[in-house]
């Protein structure tokens, strides 16, 4: 009996030991998914998976919701006409609630769970950044249709494709205009406290003197602030040509409607967050005559803009009034076009395929990448004119 039960022992213990030395070789916890995505090409799957992060609920959900539909409507387009190279599209939207902790776990989900085949997003350029870093090192193939921030393609990334213009650009374009159309040489700027508003202030500060303006005036304002009687009465003291408002539209409208309360009559301008209607829904007569950089508008006389118009009010119902779903549209077909250029799904090939794309026409003009994946977009010039957008320069 004694003798029976110790070979019993020594075959567990056998047992045992062979399962651990399984355990010991077997890949670490995420390794296989990770390798597996890497490691994709266009014979994995019957979809292209396109993941998809943006604020899709709370204040900021209007862009994203504005993004999540002008990738859809592009996606459709594509899948009707057929795929890319035997395949389907799939967009997979993911609400990162404007909260940076959120926005990697999302991204993170859509590499190792979805296994996606190309990412894009954000609202935020500092979430932008962050979910790139987790994107490159799959070397996901990763489109960025509005964030602004410069770094965004300076960071040394080669699969990274900014599709609009980055801040300086837009910032350039705006003095250029002011300094060659207008007689404001004395400027004030009331600016965002945060990353984008101050490198906005800088950045114009750095380029409208350095062609003889003057700045009188660098006040900064948090992102929520309801109040700005200290920084526009700082301003009204100095007594400026103009203000120059470096932010969003939630708190540019306020800054219009308080300085027009305390009798500011200085032109106004602003950047592409005073696109659309929403300033004039927000400031009303306010923001009349205010001029800031644009992206795209739903113009006549361009067909390709028009198609586009048409196509997106017949199937969300509203017209197209900004470039949130413009960008995110083009992005779909520029990856489409890397992806045909390609000839597969796999993620270096696109990769180099995408940096080859020049002179791409799309809703927001013609578009070439560069080595660093931005692309040489134009900036228009928009104003508010009798509560309406118009165009006032368009390169």
């Amino acid at each position: 009996m004694k003798r029976e039960f110790k070979k019993i022992t020594a075959l567990l213990g056998t047992a045992v030991l062979t399962l651990s030395l399984v355990a010991g070789c077997a890949a670490p916890k995420g390794a296989e998914q990770t390798s597996g995505t890497a490691a994709k090409d266009s014979g994995s799957g019957q979809e292209i998976k396109i993941g998809f992060v943006a604020q899709l609920s709370g204040g900021g959900a209007l862009y994203g919701k504005q993004m999540e539909q002008g990738a859809q409507l592009a996606v459709d387009e594509i899948n009707q006409a057929g795929g890319i190279n035997g395949k389907k599209l799939k967009l997979l939207p993911q609400d990162d609630q404007a909260n940076p902790s959120e926005s990697v776990k999302v991204t993170q989900k859509l590499i190792t769970e979805d296994h996606i085949d190309a990412w894009m997003g954000t609202l935020k350029s500092s979430d932008t950044l962050t979910d790139l870093g987790i994107t490159s090192k799959q070397n996901i193939p990763s489109f960025v249709p509005i964030a602004v921030a410069d770094n965004i393609t300076n960071s040394g990334y080669t699969n990274v494709f900014r599709n609009v213009s980055n801040n300086s650009m837009q910032v350039k374009a705006l003095v250029d205009y002011i300094l060659k159309n207008q007689p404001h040489k004395r400027i004030a700027l009331i600016s965002e406290n945060t990353d984008y508003g101050r490198g906005l202030a800088d950045t114009f500060e750095k380029n409208f003197t350095a062609g003889g303006g003057q700045i009188t005036n660098k006040e900064f304002y948090n992102v929520g602030q309801k109040e700005f009687n200290d920084q526009l009465t700082k301003i009204k003291a100095q007594k400026p040509d103009a203000i120059v408002i470096g932010g969003l539209v939630a708190e540019g409208a306020l800054i219009a409607k308080q300085a027009q309360e305390l009798g500011l009559k200085f032109q106004l301008y602003s950047y592409g967050g005073f696109m659309g209607s929403a300033p004039i829904k927000l400031a009303g007569n306010a923001v009349e005559g205010l001029i800031h950089t644009e992206y795209f508008t739903p113009i006549k006389g361009d067909k390709k803009i028009e198609d586009f118009v048409n196509a997106y009010q017949k199937k969300y119902g509203e017209i197209p009034d900004s470039y949130y779903s413009a960008a995110t549209y083009d992005a779909v077909y520029l990856y489409a076009e890397g992806l045909k250029k390609a000839g597969s799904n796999d993620l270096q090939k696109v990769n180099e395929a995408l940096h080859t794309i020049q002179n791409y026409q799309g809703v927001m003009g013609s578009i070439s990448f560069d080595e660093k994946g931005q692309a040489s977009t134009k900036v228009w010039i928009g104003q508010i004119k009798d509560g309406n957008q118009v165009v006032i320069y368009r390169p």
